[in-house]
């Protein structure tokens, strides 16, 4: 196979063998996973080991932050994303919220939500989009003429998502999306990232709340120092010794001595030659 074509018949998000660089620093190694459309899939592990570099490159923003694609494809809905730049993986139908909820500080709610509508492909999508963010999140509505600096951190976490929504995006990347709220708000916008599932939008989802992600997505990818070390269904791994150990903070009588990943558990996904 062609490793510079995306792969066969695949409707959802692929990345294959993904390598990345910052300068001479090897950050991302051979990484392989999927998106099924209409799922949700989340990726796990600990800070440093490349999850949001893995979010960069697959958003053409990789290159804001010094970084390059070494090798490796990348593609969502059968159309090539590697080396495209972002905006044009928006016009895919790809957005980003990137971790720190990055808003527009010195403009306003309705500024932020119009500057993400950018790519809309006409004022009545435009409106449509915006019906549907300030349905997600009422308070949005309530807040519209405010600066979004003086948003609360949980407000401010709502208005990067529903920016990014307003470019109506079939898939969205969203990079530590509870970092630092209050258990409440981060329920709440757990709760909304169901909704926006549940309408059609696929999710790649990136979350130090191990326990909330896997109760979120259907499968899930774990990250060590740039490569996939594990992966399965989110039943499976809650109920795996190594993720309950190393992620979930529960131990046992078999854990008390260092042990190496089993290696029937060390399936990571590969396409047919």
């Amino acid at each position: 196979m062609d490793v510079t074509a995306p792969p066969p018949g695949d409707a959802g998000l692929a990345v294959r063998d993904l390598a990345v660089n910052y300068g001479p620093v090897r950050a991302l190694r051979e990484v392989t996973l999927r998106v099924p459309p209409g799922s949700i899939v989340a990726v796990l592990g600990a800070n440093g080991a490349g999850k949001s570099t893995l979010l960069r490159a697959i958003s053409g923003t990789l290159r804001f932050h010094r970084g390059s694609v070494g090798g490796g494809v990348i593609s969502w809905a059968g159309t090539r994303l590697s080396g495209l730049p972002a905006p044009a993986v928006v016009a895919r139908g790809v957005t980003q919220v990137p971790e720190g909820r990055r808003v527009f500080a010195r403009m306003t709610v309705e500024e932020n939500l119009r500057a993400g509508g950018l790519g809309a492909r006409g004022a009545k999508e435009s409106a449509a989009a915006r019906e549907e963010v300030l349905a997600l999140f009422p308070v949005l509505a309530e807040r519209a003429h405010q600066r979004a600096g003086l948003l609360s951190g949980g407000e401010q976490q709502m208005l990067a998502i529903g920016r990014a929504l307003m470019a109506r995006p079939s898939m969205l990347l969203l990079d530590e999306p509870t970092l630092g709220l209050a258990p409440l708000v981060a329920a709440r916008i757990a709760q909304t990232v169901k909704e926006i599932n549940a309408r059609g939008t696929s999710v790649l989802l990136i979350e130090q709340n191990v326990t909330l992600a896997m109760s979120l997505a259907s499968y899930a990818y774990v990250l060590e120092v740039g490569e996939v070390v594990l992966e399965g269904p989110t039943a499976e791994l809650a109920a795996g010794d190594e993720v309950r150990r190393r992620y979930l903070g529960i131990t046992g009588p078999q854990d008390e001595e260092p042990r190496k990943l089993a290696p029937a558990r060390l399936k990571i996904a590969r396409w047919s030659a």
